[in-house]
């Protein structure tokens, strides 16, 4: 009879154990703030930081933004400026000593090869709850995402986040697509007007 008192004992302890780290993985993440450099540039990358805490088994963070509804454009016939950042070269996050993530985000390739002048473009972070499927090697062909991946500098590494198909403009943002990601934080772009001319220096003609 103790043998099986003991028995009832140790099962018990398991079981508790085992609810209280499904309870921990199923906490939802704290809503971070997101920073947005004070003026994003039409022709340059657009660049966010915010606070969060280390996620658990590798995990990692990654931004996106696309734009919304711009002048007249429609789907099928679309702007020729970039229309969301590119989710074939995302970067991916991870939380430094400091709790600070800092992420850049890059234009999709388009036309102009810039950003939107005046464009409003609504923007995301998600927080993945487990490693990326490579880590700096290139090309990456590990699942989920059987896509290839470079590394950008230790700690950090680009990927596929959305194929082609997947999304297209005037679409809000895309479905992750790793199992148990969340979105943590919101946030919104707008870009000047205008482009901004370019800083080198005029050359005066010489007078005959």
């Amino acid at each position: 009879m103790r043998w099986r008192f003991h028995i009832l004992i140790v099962s018990a302890v398991v079981l508790s154990f085992a609810s209280a780290l499904g309870a921990a993985a199923s906490t939802p993440l704290k809503a971070v703030s997101v920073h947005l450099q004070q003026k994003p540039r039409t022709s340059g990358n657009v660049h966010v930081s915010f606070h969060a805490s280390r996620l658990p088994e590798g995990g990692y963070y990654y931004a996106v933004i696309v734009l919304k509804p711009y002048k007249k454009y429609t789907r099928a016939s679309p702007p020729p400026c970039a229309t969301s950042s590119d989710m074939q070269r995302t970067d991916y996050g991870y939380s430094q000593s400091s709790g600070e993530v800092a992420l850049a985000l890059t234009p999709v390739k388009s036309r102009t090869g810039h950003w939107c002048p005046g464009g409003d473009y609504l923007g995301a972070i998600y927080a993945v709850p487990h490693a990326p499927p490579c880590e700096s090697s290139y090309p990456c062909r590990s699942e989920p995402y059987k896509e290839p991946c470079a590394g950008v500098r230790p700690g950090c590494v680009e990927g596929v986040v959305a194929r082609p198909r997947e999304w297209a403009y005037p679409e809000g943002l895309p479905t992750p697509r790793a199992s148990g990601t969340s979105i943590v934080g919101h946030f919104t772009v707008t870009l000047p007007s205008a482009i901004r001319p370019s800083t080198a220096p005029r050359t005066k003609s010489a007078r005959s």
